[in-house]
């Protein structure tokens, strides 16, 4: 028994001097990224072109369906403001019900049913989903369009404007998006009183019957459902739905500035000025780029730990936060850097904001900053594994892009992979800085003068984007 007790006593010591060893001082090193496991949904191909997925997840006695329709772009021109007015009209009753009944019925059952211009999605408990789910494929297929409804909806919108009308945040988002695209865009359209006072019912109606339709559309399924049910339910509530042939829409190839310039729009009363650096990017999610641009944009502005956040609201105290973001996809997109910044400090951010994006192009970022960023990632997708509906989507994602099938399983390796030279050759690529555009929502007065020292093109614009004669510049 002594013996035993001396045996175990120098185990424990000699454990005790391996870990004395350890050199704590270091940070361990990162283990190799996960080949992440991920079910694939059952997916059924309907007749009238609706796809159909499936991810069962019998943990809760509940079921959740979505729609959604893979229209693309949509130019609504002079009819700008149809689409968001359709998509609200289709909450509006059925030509069975009501609204105060269809909602009554809705509510019965304890479900949630919302639609919109572009779908719409249902959740219920599983005894009741059922119930649920044919009135939320009733709303889609049968609305009744009521006139009062529309003309409701449409004076609630005209409100909506007019109460943003010296709102330098929404003035902002118009015009940046004008801006970079042009008016005639689909990215660049916006509604204006104009657009919205020559709505007609009659031009609701039309949009909805070219819109709303089964082709191009995925039914999703997630929660406490068999395949096979799940198929039975859409083919009773969809099989016979017929509606018109979507295609994507080819779009024009925009260009950004040959230089650097800034445009601005002024606005009185604004007590900061919403600052936006700005350029165009072709970046689809298939593309080698996809993921260094990811961490290249959370190292520059993805959070509170990024450059743009700790130079311009830590350092300067110019703004309450500072941001970037980098679009992807099938059509052209924005990389955009962005922040609320007093007035009189407009100049100085845009100084800074220059200097940040100029930085990722001419240095590599450290290896901490990098490590950094590949941990938020593989934390934040791990979580996301935690929503089934998450897996849902990760399949549609690959029918639409077009993206090879195991493109979430090997997520993190991909992302583990970017090295310091992907960074900075991205960033190159995608952050412009010498034919960037720079607008600036705000009071011209307090940094006007200042702003002409940068030695950059300036041109004046009014709240719609439309260029005004500038009487300032010398």
């Amino acid at each position: 028994m002594k013996k035993l007790y001396i045996f175990a006593a120098a185990l424990v010591f000699g454990q005790v001097a391996f870990a004395q060893k350890i050199d704590r001082s270091q940070k361990p090193k990162p283990g190799p990224a996960p080949v992440i496991k991920i079910g694939d949904p059952v997916i059924y191909k309907m007749s009238n072109g609706i796809t159909v997925l499936v991810v069962e997840d019998h943990k809760l006695p509940k079921i959740t369906a979505s729609y959604s329709i893979d229209a693309g772009p949509v130019t609504e021109g002079s009819k700008a403001g149809v689409m968001t007015i359709m998509g609200s009209m289709l909450g509006e009753g059925t030509t069975s019900k009501t609204k105060a009944q269809f909602d009554e019925a809705v509510d019965m059952l304890g479900a949630n049913v919302g639609l919109s211009a572009s779908g719409g999605s249902v959740s219920a408990l599983t005894r009741y989903f059922d119930r649920a789910f044919a009135l939320f494929a009733e709303g889609l297929q049968h609305p009744a369009f009521p006139l009062p409804s529309f003309e409701k909806l449409k004076s609630q919108n005209l409100t909506g404007l007019k109460s943003n009308e010296r709102n330098a945040k929404a003035i902002s988002s118009r015009v940046v998006n004008a801006l970079n695209y042009g008016s005639d865009h689909p990215y660049g359209e916006f509604v204006s009183e104009q657009s919205l006072n020559a709505l007609t019912l009659d031009d609701v109606k039309a949009a909805y019957k070219k819109y709303i339709t089964p082709s191009r559309g995925y039914l999703t399924f997630v929660g406490d459902i068999k395949p096979e049910a799940a198929k039975a339910l859409a083919q009773k509530a969809f099989g016979d739905w017929k509606g018109s042939q979507l295609s994507l829409p080819q779009l024009k190839k925009v260009n950004n500035p040959a230089k650097t310039e800034i445009n601005i729009v002024d606005v009185p009363n604004a007590v900061q000025s919403e600052i936006t650096v700005t350029n165009l990017i072709d970046l689809p999610m298939s593309s080698p780029d996809y993921f260094p641009v990811l961490l290249a944009n959370q190292i520059l502005g993805g959070g509170a730990e990024a450059r743009l956040f700790m130079n311009l609201r830590e350092k300067h105290g110019f703004t309450y936060g500072a941001y970037s973001s980098a679009g992807a996809g099938r059509f052209q997109t924005t990389f955009n850097a962005s922040a609320s910044v007093r007035n009189e400090k407009a100049d100085s951010a845009v100084v800074e904001f220059l200097k940040e994006i100029e930085g990722m192009r001419k240095n590599k970022v450290s290896a901490e900053e990098l490590q950094n960023a590949k941990n938020l990632y593989n934390g934040s997708f791990a979580l996301g594994l935690e929503n089934p509906a998450r897996i849902a989507g990760f399949a549609s994602s690959i029918l639409i892009n077009g993206l090879p099938k195991d493109f979430y399983r090997t997520y993190l390796q991909k992302i583990n992979a970017v090295t310091a030279e992907d960074v900075q050759r991205v960033a190159n690529k995608y952050f412009n800085h010498d034919n960037t555009r720079v607008v600036i929502v705000g009071k011209r007065d307090q940094f006007d003068a200042n702003l002409k020292r940068l030695g950059l093109k300036v041109q004046a614009y009014d709240k719609f984007a439309v260029p005004v004669a500038d009487t300032r510049q010398p």
